[in-house]
């Protein structure tokens, strides 16, 4: 029985229960108009989006209130809320059915027609999704990710750890003494997520019972899709041959292969901001206090839930809430004369909520800041040494040379928007400058229009106005100010969250501009709401192109336009995205290989790049330490190794050689992992701790393809040697 037998049932059961429970989000938010009501489409997207984000909610919420709750209430409750929101929804709905079903007809009958251009499009989009989507399915339920030995294995490690303990305070625990993990200032968020995962299994948390924690991983592409679907919805008005045309520009967002298969986390972020972004785009001020206290307290929920992704959030969510309050003001002048600053002050409010949910979130960053005068996404440490590895640490671990670079957005925007790799980032930054100039100059001229029309008003009841007895309200009824309002939202999103990388926040603290631009897969989603901004400008001149036109003698061809160029931009990311050659930079491009990967094909990956440290690590006795590189590695061996470079075992690094034997044994360590790369070409190689494990005897060093174990105990050497046989009876003989 192989692992990809044992893990299918479960892993199963898990598809069952998030298809069930995306089923009912989607259906819950279309029915209630959730958050934008006159796009029921998007509404749905959205619910879809927000599945993973509820499951992990519903870990936290239980990890809170009832830690010791039996498995099947953390697998269990989500399901069976899901059928009992779908009973409600069809039982309040059960006169409705013809009304539903004539609308459901109406609806696919929409869908189903398309025209010319439309239809090109779409040819286009389901190429591009067949070319990707084999990539994508595959990595859904592949080990892959935690084989680089990133983060990923990390977080695993601490999901799985929490499973087995059920201890909260530990995943938060930002000064841990023990040196199972690396201090980490992140919230645990997914963490809770991978538990859930984890949690689908008979009772053994680990590897082999892990495959539904790993097709929850793989599945965050999916739901980032859907939430950058529900943005395209919105902002496209459904104009089909735009939305799909945001199929294509996918393909072009750089970097996005190496965050799927390599750091879920990337994906984990972009699907929180890009689902906070769609969450905000239907949320309005208006409302009585009671209302208005609902949409307080869910703006400060939206804000929390998307800051706890990601550490990187905390310098990108805030300015999707400042474009949503500019936004708001700047609707408000365009609909209506009077009252704007009210709307102005109750957006100030919504987001003041947001903020403190925010906040809350990156707390724990900010206790490290105040704790040790540190705070960086990677790592905290507390060990300051003149020891000549420090330095090469600093700059390679602790990132010190992209953190400490700060650029000028003007001479370097062809690096910052990747220019060089792709043409998105480009052509999302000029349709934003453009939209936003356009939307203001639309803006003065309709409140100049509605100004004329008070005075005017005022003129004709001058002496009742005096009295005060009557006030002016003018509302904008052109059908050009929702396109306005829409697209000056979008224009807004875009530039507002590029703001981190042009170098506008940087500090003496620390440079987001050098760290995004050296670490570019920390803007991905910055490139797709690139992408939703072009899709955006192409649906908005649909809209408006009749009235630019209706005075010229046109011939028909004319009035498709923009249709057609919609087609010319399809044509050209689909060759742009499918070049193999030159500096394209592409999804497809880098996920070519995915197919003929056997470790991939038949996931075999982690055995064989784990078996050996694993059965090695079942011969240290527990009262023994094995000591780790990566805190990757911890998930292979049940989280019972010491992270070298955590605060309580650092010092090691620190020791002359003549002490380090002395205090090896002191700390009873036994076993020493690492991959050959990451311990030769990295600071560890400067440490005396390396000088004496690689002067240890030939026999007590084994060295595969991709790990290396320093066997410090000799009485290990006779069954590692006989591990090693077994797993590599091709390379029998001396180690």
């Amino acid at each position: 029985m192989t692992w990809l037998d044992l893990g299918n049932h479960w892993r199963n059961l898990y598809l069952l229960s998030c298809m069930m429970q995306m089923g009912a989000l989607g259906c819950l938010f279309a029915a209630r108009g959730w958050f934008v009501k006159q796009n029921r489409p998007a509404c749905f997207l959205t619910g879809v989006a927000s599945t993973p984000l509820v499951q992990y909610l519903w870990t936290l919420l239980l990890a809170l209130c009832w830690p010791a709750a039996p498995q099947m209430v953390y697998i269990g409750g989500l399901p069976v809320l899901s059928i009992l929101a779908v009973l409600v929804l069809t039982i309040a709905n059960v006169l409705k059915v013809k009304q539903l079903a004539l609308r459901g007809m109406a609806f696919v009958k929409r869908i189903l027609h398309f025209d010319k251009p439309a239809l090109m499009v779409l040819c286009f989009a389901l190429c591009m999704v067949l070319l990707l989507a084999p990539a994508c399915v595959r990595f859904m339920s592949s080990t892959s990710a935690l084989n680089h030995g990133g983060d990923a294995g990390e977080y695993m490690a601490r999901a799985l750890k929490y499973c087995q303990d059920r201890d909260l305070v530990s995943l938060l625990d930002k000064d841990d003494q023990t040196g199972l993990f690396r201090p980490n200032s992140h919230f645990p968020s997914m963490e809770l997520y991978f538990s859930y995962g984890l949690f689908h299994a008979d009772g053994n948390y680990g590897y082999p019972y892990d495959k539904p924690a790993f097709t929850g991983m793989g599945m965050l592409i999916f739901y980032a899709a859907a939430a950058y679907g529900a943005l395209l919805m919105i902002f496209c008005r459904n104009r089909k041959s735009c939305v799909l045309l945001g199929a294509v520009l996918f393909n072009l967002v750089p970097d996005l292969y190496f965050s799927v298969a390599t750091a879920p986390r990337d994906i984990w972020r972009i699907l929180a901001v890009l689902w906070a972004a769609a969450v905000f785009c239907g949320l309005t001020e208006e409302g009585n206090w009671k209302q208005y206290l609902g949409k307080l307290f869910l703006s400060f929920f939206v804000c929390f839930t998307a800051m706890s992704a990601h550490v990187v959030c905390f310098v990108v969510l805030p300015f999707v809430v400042i474009a949503w309050v500019v936004w708001r003001f700047m609707r408000h002048g365009m609909l209506q004369y009077g009252g704007a600053w009210k709307t102005l002050a109750r957006s100030v409010g919504m987001a003041a909520a947001g903020a403190l949910g925010t906040l809350t979130a990156f707390s724990g960053n900010l206790w490290c800041f105040v704790k040790w005068g540190q705070m960086s996404p990677w790592r905290l440490m507390t060990t300051y040494t003149d020891a000549p590895w420090y330095e090469m640490y600093l700059y390679g671990e602790y990132k010190l040379e992209e953190t400490t670079t700060h650029l000028s957005f003007w001479e370097s925007w062809d690096a910052i928007l990747m220019d060089y790799a792709t043409p998105i980032g480009t052509w999302g930054f000029f349709a934003a400058a453009a939209v936003l100039l356009i939307v203001l100059v639309y803006l003065i001229c309709v409140r100049i229009g509605m100004g004329r029309k008070a005075r005017t008003m005022k003129s004709e009841v001058r002496d009742a106005q005096e009295a005060g007895a009557i006030g002016i309200i003018i509302h904008n009824r052109q059908p050009g100010a929702q396109t306005a309002s829409l697209a000056g939202l979008c224009a807004l999103l875009t530039l507002l969250t590029l703001a981190p990388m042009t170098g506008l926040l940087d500090s003496p603290l620390y440079s987001f501009s050098g760290t995004f631009v050296n670490m570019p897969r920390y803007t991905l989603q910055w490139f797709l709401l690139a992408c939703v901004m072009v899709c955006a400008l192409l649906s908005a001149l649909a809209d408006v192109w009749p009235a630019l036109t209706a005075r010229l003698r046109k011939p028909v061809w004319l009035k498709q336009v923009p249709a057609w160029l919609c087609v010319a931009v399809c044509l050209f990311g689909m060759v742009k995205g499918l070049n193999q050659t030159g500096y394209t930079n592409t999804f497809y491009r880098y996920s070519r290989g995915v197919m003929e990967n056997e470790d991939i094909l038949l996931d075999n990956g982690f055995r064989t790049r784990y078996g050996l440290l694993a059965r090695v690590a079942e011969e240290v006795p527990q009262d023994q330490k094995i000591l780790l590189t990566r805190p990757a590695y911890q998930y292979p061996i049940g989280v019972r190794g010491l992270i070298l470079t955590a605060n309580p075992v650092v010092s090691l690094m620190n020791e002359p050689l003549e002490n380090v034997e002395n205090a090896l044994r002191e700390r009873n360590v036994a076993l020493l992992a690492t991959a050959p790369d990451f311990w030769d070409e990295r600071y560890f190689a400067k440490s005396c701790l390396s000088e004496y494990l690689n002067a240890l005897p030939a026999e007590q060093i084994i060295q595969t393809e991709h790990m290396r174990l320093y066997l410090v105990d000799a009485a290990l050497v006779p069954a590692a040697q006989a591990i090693y046989d077994e797993l590599y009876p091709a390379e029998g003989g001396e180690l």
